[in-house]
């Protein structure tokens, strides 16, 4: 009776590529000369594994961790009108003092759903500052 060998092959998820990518491109010794020749070896890679599909996927997480390495947050700001600038260099600063980062990329978004106030979103954390989300937490506590 012969053996049979059983090979899993895994997947590799985006996450995984994006963090390749990252290591490849972060290294002090990276010439940045290689970098088309490295992302057509990569993009060869990923077409060779029939991986191509993915390839939105792993940007998205090669930006989550260039970002998170370089102290970088992506925030979004979500209001019923437009916010004054100071009220937006405020919220800004209060971030990058909460998440301990260098540099904030805000993305500003009206909704006029929102009775009032601001919804600040950022990595995984919301911090509601709406009217509906104050009135609530207002009712909650006279109930208790």
């Amino acid at each position: 009776m012969g053996l049979i060998f059983l090979f899993i092959i895994m997947k590799i998820t985006a996450k995984q590529y994006g963090q390749y990518l990252y290591q490849i491109t972060s290294d002090k010794s990276f010439d940045q000369s290689k970098l088309k020749d490295i992302i057509e070896k990569f993009v060869i890679t990923l077409k060779n594994n029939n991986d191509l599909i993915k390839a939105n996927s792993i940007v998205e997480q090669f930006v989550k961790i260039w970002n998170f390495e370089n102290k970088i947050v992506e925030a979004e700001i979500i209001s019923a009108k437009k916010i004054d600038i100071k009220i937006e260099q405020l919220l800004i600063d209060y971030i990058k003092e909460i998440s301990k980062s260098d540099e904030i990329i805000i993305k500003k978004e009206i909704d006029q759903n929102l009775l009032g106030g601001v919804v600040v979103k950022y990595r995984d954390k919301v911090l509601d500052g709406s009217v509906k989300a104050t009135l609530d937490e207002l009712k909650n506590k006279l109930i208790k």
